[in-house]
């Protein structure tokens, strides 16, 4: 596989520069950083939320951390809690699961980021596969991010670290 079709056809619309990095086949974004050599916080992570309305939320972070639920909840204003397997499944059908792109908009869906993924002049972002990457500069992210609500407290290192 490689980009799905949703994230790729959204990025050429949006005429995009992009570059699609191929890796060993990965599960974990810490394999992936690993096989495809680049830094862990230069890697985005999406976690979808969802209200009690049914109503989603693309929370995009970098990879070694892991969604402050309570923290994003209280800056959007929703009680917020993890979206189910079965609807990501059902919502991302081009995607390979466990590797849902952070592009909020081709999957008409509102997007929240961590500050700290803009921090690095290069970000990288899971692609729909657990083979490729997509390279994009942080200003470049900046411009698919614009107008999104953004904070420096929605996510933390991993309680092991």
């Amino acid at each position: 596989m490689s980009i799905p079709n949703t994230a790729h056809n959204y990025l050429s619309e949006q005429k995009i520069l992009h570059q699609a990095i191929r890796h060993q086949p990965s599960k974990s974004s810490l394999q992936i950083a690993i096989t495809a050599q680049i830094p862990l916080h230069q890697l985005a992570k999406t976690v979808v939320l969802k209200d009690n309305r049914d109503h989603y939320l693309m929370a995009i972070l970098p990879a070694a951390n892991r969604v402050n639920i309570h923290q994003v909840s209280q800056i959007t204003n929703p009680r917020l809690q993890l979206a189910t397997e079965y609807e990501l499944n059902c919502t991302f059908k081009d995607c390979e699961p466990g590797a849902i792109p952070p592009l909020g908009q081709p999957y008409h869906m509102n997007m929240f980021f961590d500050n700290r993924i803009c921090q690095s002049p290069d970000i990288y972002l899971e692609s729909g596969d657990h083979e490729t990457l997509i390279h994009l500069l942080q200003n470049i992210f900046q411009q698919l991010t614009n107008g999104q609500p953004h904070h420096n407290l929605c996510s933390a290192p991993p309680k092991n670290m």
